[in-house]
């Protein structure tokens, strides 16, 4: 089968959606199928075809339906059995939304914010870029008959099913996974002392670590009042914060309003964050938006607790393990206390061990081999979870995707 992936822009090292795809499309050559990729910016992996686009003149609203046209159109021309989009399409085989609903991520962002002036809404109804998603959206989701759905947690499924009822039985639900032989703690455990080091923050500091190219949206500010607030007071040893992503000077600019910057070590975004979650002891997500996140599987696969909220798609995987769901991504308070319920030492080891028992659930290859056999034949049943075995529960991770040690 030759399988064609629809992506606007494909860059693995942002992570989220590019880096799933990049991991998707290395998983099908290893699997002896023929892929190519469509895209406006980017080279794909080894032994994937670069399909070109015709280039469309105008405006990003533009160049983007051209894109969900023609890279469709270049995608069949090229000898493709299945399309597979992820976002940017009017029609497809395949339907991957890895980053939700548009409504409900735009939702996000701006409950992140606090809100947006009335104004600022009103003149979202005259965006042609907004217009267009949605029109992609509807013409996916809208009707009797379109792509089968790959939702990435139930609660993705459940609210595309609502949104879009027409849609629920054209769903199937294929959690994120996580390539635990990659994410393993054991790697990098010996240089603990040295990394932390390197980075200035103190040997026996109790770290939690914020990874998000999105600081806002993935809970900066509520991490930043926790650390100010009482219950976090008192804390030996202190409770050191370390920030990593794309957009750093966003985050410099909100602990720098905070006033707690002795406090926060800031790095930039990193091509292996590995070395992050090693010097870390708890990562702090109270996210406004994310319907699987693959920053909190890998957290738990490098036996870090995880605080995060319902809004994240991943909690569904962790249930009572793994670390604390805070109820809501604005209560400082709640991050306060999850974070200094998990300052003891003997509980957050434990905890660590649950999490590594959680990636070990959720292997990416079994999870990428799932998302394979809906696209081989997407008018299939339900995608059921593999099977779990005590120690190991899907294949061994490809080697393609494991990267250096």
């Amino acid at each position: 089968m030759r399988l064609g992936v629809l992506l606007d822009r494909f860059d693995p090292a942002a992570g989220g959606a590019e880096a799933h795809t990049d991991a998707l499309l290395r998983r099908a050559v290893a699997r002896g199928f023929s892929a190519a990729l469509a895209c406006l910016e980017g080279t794909p992996p080894p032994g994937v075809d670069r399909v070109a686009v015709p280039a469309a003149r105008g405006r990003r609203p533009a160049r983007d339906r051209a894109l969900a046209v023609e890279g469709v159109r270049a995608l069949r021309d090229s000898g493709c059995d299945r399309v597979l989009a992820i976002r940017h399409a009017l029609a497809c085989d395949v339907y991957l939304p890895h980053g939700g609903l548009v409504e409900d991520a735009w939702a996000g962002q701006d409950a992140a914010r606090g809100g947006v002036p009335g104004y600022v809404t009103f003149a979202r109804r005259f965006s042609a870029k907004r217009r267009f998603f949605l029109e992609a959206e509807r013409a996916l989701l809208g009707g009797d008959e379109g792509p089968v759905v790959v939702a990435v947690s139930r609660a993705l499924a459940l609210r595309i099913g609502t949104r879009y009822p027409k849609a629920k039985r054209r769903i199937r639900v294929v959690t994120n996974g996580v390539d635990s032989d990659r994410f393993d703690p054991a790697i990098l455990r010996p240089r603990r002392r040295a990394l932390r080091g390197e980075l200035g923050i103190p040997e026996d500091a109790y770290v939690g670590l914020l990874l998000a190219h999105e600081p806002l949206l993935k809970g900066l500010p509520t991490v930043l009042a926790a650390m100010a607030r009482g219950e976090m007071a008192g804390l030996a040893p202190s409770f050191h914060l370390l920030v990593g992503g794309r957009r750093i000077d966003e985050a410099r600019t909100l602990v720098a309003r905070s006033g707690l910057a002795a406090r926060v070590t800031l790095v930039g975004a990193t091509p292996d964050p590995r070395p992050l979650y090693a010097v870390a002891d708890v990562l702090v997500q109270p996210t406004w938006y994310d319907p699987c996140s693959l920053v909190t599987l890998e957290a738990l696969s490098m036996g870090l607790p995880v605080v995060t909220t319902p809004r994240n798609g991943a909690v569904e995987l962790m249930g009572m393990r793994g670390g604390i769901a805070v109820e809501h991504p604005g209560s400082a308070e709640g991050v306060a206390v999850a974070l200094r319920v998990l300052a003891d030492p003997d509980l957050r080891a434990t905890t660590a061990d649950d999490a590594r028992y959680i990636a070990r659930r959720n292997r990416l290859a079994t999870r990428l081999d799932q998302v394979l056999d809906v696209c081989v034949s997407p008018s299939g049943g339900p995608v059921a979870p593999a099977p779990v075995e005590r120690e190991d529960e899907g294949p061994l991770a490809d080697p393609s995707l494991a990267g250096t040690p």
